[in-house]
């Protein structure tokens, strides 16, 4: 506009300018000189001139305050003082709504985002029809959200997102017509909890999987113990003596200092001595031997390191006499 009001003040002028100096020259009466004038002013004041619109955009014409056309793509022309464009972008466009807080149905608070994708099909009633369809859609949106959230619970409205989504995709639908737009898609953005809510649901969740290892391993120990017992119960008492005889020499050979052992060896030898009559080859005379040497040596290597944590003690006892 600033561009039109110079050109119109250089034209208005040079007009005037030609006009007085016709006057002087060509000796025109004064009716003549003033009709000759207004002709000039009146060219002046509605002077064409040219807009360009991309063919994404579209013009609503309007001439004398009245609606006169929808113009574009290219090159249009248009009179200054009576005509007035409203550019409309034909693209898609989207209208994403603030973060805002609803209650839920059972009384927790959230935030929730929505964004939409619209389009202008009909430019006239976008601009004639509603002032600001941007804001209108955000509004709407937020009127709905507020609506539709306060009749679900908190896991209905997580579950049920897509259902949400629906919802408010139907409601901008029931004003496309009256306001000239088309809706593409209405999703929701984001949904954000309360910090101790979210706190309580990772302390849920790290619970629950606690929960199924603690089954998981008792599952499996309980499948080994019945592998165990099936394998065991098709062993002879000569082996099973055997393996019982071969855990506790492992036993002593380790580096414990003390070494209880659950039976009495003498009596665990003299039913290895049975067994050995039936003919068996494994020498089990042996293996007990070997336990019994290793529990001796061990009992003497203890008493042998409290002796001399005994003699190490009675200097100092000396020393403070």
């Amino acid at each position: 506009m600033d561009r039109q009001a110079v050109v119109f003040v250089i034209v208005l002028a040079a007009v005037a300018s030609i006009v007085y100096g016709v006057f002087f020259i060509a000796k025109l009466s004064l009716p003549q000189a003033l009709v000759l004038l207004a002709i000039a002013l009146a060219f002046v004041a509605f002077m064409p001139y040219y807009e360009v619109f991309p063919e994404y955009e579209r013009g609503v014409v309007f001439r004398l305050g009245k609606f006169y056309k929808i113009v574009g793509p290219g090159w249009i022309m248009l009179f200054s003082n009576i005509d007035r464009v409203v550019r409309a972008d034909l693209r898609t466009q989207v209208v994403d709504t603030k973060p805002q807080e609803v209650i839920t149905q059972d009384n927790i608070k959230i935030k929730i985002d929505a964004v939409s994708y619209i389009r202008v099909v009909d430019p006239k009633k976008t601009v004639i029809e509603i002032r600001d369809y941007h804001d209108a859609i955000t509004h709407m949106l937020l009127a709905q959200i507020r609506s539709v959230v306060g009749r679900l619970t908190l896991e209905e409205v997580l579950e049920r997102t897509e259902e949400i989504n629906r919802d408010l995709h139907d409601t901008l639908k029931e004003v496309e017509d009256a306001w000239g737009i088309s809706t593409l898609k209405v999703e929701i953005q984001s949904i954000e909890l309360p910090p101790d809510l979210l706190d309580a649901m990772r302390k849920r969740k790290e619970a629950d999987e606690y929960k199924a290892k603690v089954e998981t391993e008792a599952q499996a120990r309980r499948v080994s113990l019945e592998i165990l017992d099936q394998a065991a119960s098709k062993m002879s008492d000569t082996t099973m003596t055997y393996l019982y005889l071969d855990a506790l020499k492992k036993l002593a050979e380790g580096k414990s200092n003390k070494i209880i052992f659950p039976l009495e060896l003498s009596h665990l030898a003299s039913k290895l001595s049975g067994t050995m009559k039936g003919g068996n080859k494994t020498d089990y005379g042996s293996v007990v031997e070997g336990l019994i040497d290793s529990y001796r040596e061990k009992q003497k290597e203890e008493l042998d390191a409290e002796e001399e944590v005994d003699k190490e003690k009675k200097p100092e006892k000396k020393k403070k006499k």
